[in-house]
């Protein structure tokens, strides 16, 4: 295991022992959060799966929503990060467990195939492009054969588009979103090799909060998404 990939696990590893099972051992920006939790559910009630794995579940947070929301599905959530499983194996939900994986290592998967397979900001963890798409690939595999990717990512493009339009608006761009233990992704690069569909759910929400006033934030959860430039996007891959 190389320097760089042993110190983003122990970020990881920190963050659950400073928050344990609260939200913001994963993501600080609450309605973003909630904006991401709702964009799933709803791709979820979409796609009626028998059975979903929750790959970088973290500390099961966003697991359990679904699962209390999906009662008759079955959830699995998995993470590479020890601590972070215990932290989600506290307060357990009948239709939602969780075990230690790692995306990739194919050996460390479930056995059953899923219908649905979500990542939320898990692969961006991954220190280069040519790990992701390996994980990308070891993901396809354990797709029952109908079944679909929903990886929920931030991309580069999504951040120079933001800043671009921070300068019409006379202000600076935004310097070190993507932080030291992310690897965003470039668009293209899952459009040609996976046929990707991009699905842009946090523009209103980048628009008010990261351009205008961060105070906005909430009015970016409520009102309805316009535009793509958002950097948080839904990769949907069959």
């Amino acid at each position: 295991m190389c320097k760089k990939v042993e110190e983003i696990k122990k970020f990881w590893d920190d963050k659950a022992i400073e928050y344990g099972e609260d939200g913001r051992a994963t993501l600080g920006e609450s309605y973003l959060r909630l904006l991401e939790i709702r964009t799933m559910i709803r791709q979820i009630k979409c796609h009626k799966p028998r059975n979903v794995l929750d790959v970088g579940c973290g500390n099961g947070y966003s697991t359990k929503i679904f699962a209390k929301r999906f009662p008759s599905i079955q959830f699995v959530g998995m993470d590479y990060s020890e601590h972070m499983i215990l932290c989600a194996n506290k307060n357990q939900i009948k239709n939602c467990t969780f075990l230690v994986g790692d995306v990739l290592d194919l050996n460390s998967f479930p056995e059953e195939k899923f219908d649905l397979i979500l990542t939320q900001r898990c692969l961006q963890n991954l220190v280069d492009y040519k790990s992701q798409y390996e994980a990308i690939k070891n993901l396809i595999g354990q797709k029952a054969q109908r079944g679909m990717l929903l990886l929920m990512e931030c991309s580069k493009d999504g951040v120079e588009r933001l800043n671009k339009i921070r300068i019409r608006f006379g202000k600076k761009p935004i310097e070190n979103i993507e932080p030291w233990h992310n690897t965003f992704f470039i668009e293209k690069n899952l459009i040609n090799d996976f046929k990707a569909k991009i699905i842009h759910f946090s523009s209103t929400y980048m628009f008010l909060s990261k351009i205008i006033d961060p105070r906005l934030s909430f009015l970016g959860y409520i009102l309805p998404t316009v535009g793509k430039f958002g950097y948080d996007k839904l990769y949907k891959i069959r």
